[in-house]
């Protein structure tokens, strides 16, 4: 076989040996788009959350809205799950970011850098957490309910976000989120009336503020 047609093949082989490494390189910066992930964006995983969620309640043999659009007072919640046990109310925001995210206290906006690169700015889950409080409680002094445990926690579902974000903010990934359901504070019987409370919050709800 002629030298030269020999160099040509060894060129043609080491170009495929290159774009070959090129394409690997690509997908693992691409964070698997290629494969056809979902975009990691705040509803990635939610469902997760709220099966969670339903599995608590139906467990206790409490009551459940999900999603719940609360609107009172001027004040907007947007609440993956509403979960009305004797305890009280314990509403449920679900974030399913990824990549890195950054945040800290008094910021009104966190960040969400992508594998990509990409600069994603969302409302702070903290005060999102406060107005969605503030929400369920306008609704339920509406009902004449003004004794009634309000919480409100947000969830990291992805389970490869990276949380640059002090611990005192109290994030909580999915995790933490279903071991936190077996507390003890929620099997305390505050003498409340599901019926009651549950009517409130619905009473409450933004018109398409249920699926």
């Amino acid at each position: 076989m002629p030298e030269t047609l020999l160099a040509t093949l060894a060129s043609i082989f080491g170009l495929l040996i290159f774009v070959v490494l090129m394409v690997v390189i690509y997908r693992r910066r691409d964070g698997g788009k290629a494969k056809g992930k979902k975009p990691q964006g705040r509803e990635f995983a939610r469902d997760k959350v709220v099966s969670a969620a339903r599995g608590f309640a139906s467990a206790n043999s409490f009551r459940i809205i999900a999603p719940a659009r609360l609107s009172r007072g001027g004040t907007v919640a947007n609440l993956d799950a509403v979960v009305v046990g004797y305890f009280g109310v314990l509403g449920v925001i679900s974030l399913g970011y990824g990549g890195e995210v950054y945040g800290g206290a008094g910021e009104d906006t966190w960040l969400q850098v992508g594998a990509d690169g990409s600069r994603t700015r969302f409302e702070s889950p903290v005060n999102e957490t406060a107005a969605a409080v503030r929400a369920v409680r306008d609704a339920l002094f509406s009902g004449k309910m003004k004794k009634v445990p309000v919480e409100v926690v947000y969830v990291f579902a992805n389970p490869n976000v990276q949380l640059a974000v002090p611990r005192s903010m109290a994030p909580m990934r999915l995790k933490q989120f279903k071991a936190s359901l077996k507390d003890d504070r929620y099997l305390q019987d505050s003498g409340l009336s599901l019926d009651d409370v549950e009517a409130a919050l619905r009473a409450a709800l933004a018109p398409g503020g249920e699926s």
